[in-house]
C-alpha cells in the first residue's frame, strides 16, 4: 500500500521532510497547542468579536496615541486565563 508523501518541516528555513508539521529536530520548539475552539474561541467568540469590531471600528491603542487606524482583531486587554468573567 502506498504511503503519504513527506512534507517539508514548517520551521522557517528547515529543509527536512516529515510526516507531521515539524521534523524531530524542531518538534520540541513547537509544542502541540489546542485548537482555537478548545481554548474558548468557538462560534460564540467569532460572532461577538465581529459585533465588537462593527461597534468599535478604530484600534483602541492607536486611538490613544492620536492615530486613527482600523481595528482588525479583538484582543483581551487583561489576559483571561480561563476566567469566564474576563473572557466575555
Amino acid at each position: 500500500m502506498p504511503r503519504k508523501a513527506l512534507k517539508p518541516c514548517k520551521h522557517p528555513g528547515c529543509p527536512n521532510l516529515t510526516n507531521g508539521l515539524y521534523c524531530a529536530e524542531h518538534q520540541f520548539l513547537h509544542p502541540d497547542r489546542p485548537s482555537a475552539a478548545k481554548r474558548g474561541y468557538g462560534s460564540r467568540w467569532q460572532r461577538l468579536s465581529k459585533a465588537y469590531l462593527r461597534r468599535h471600528p478604530l484600534c483602541v491603542r492607536c486611538k490613544a496615541q492620536g492615530r486613527f487606524t482600523a481595528s482588525t482583531v479583538v484582543d483581551h486587554i487583561i489576559p483571561h486565563r480561563g476566567d469566564p468573567h474576563l473572557m466575555w
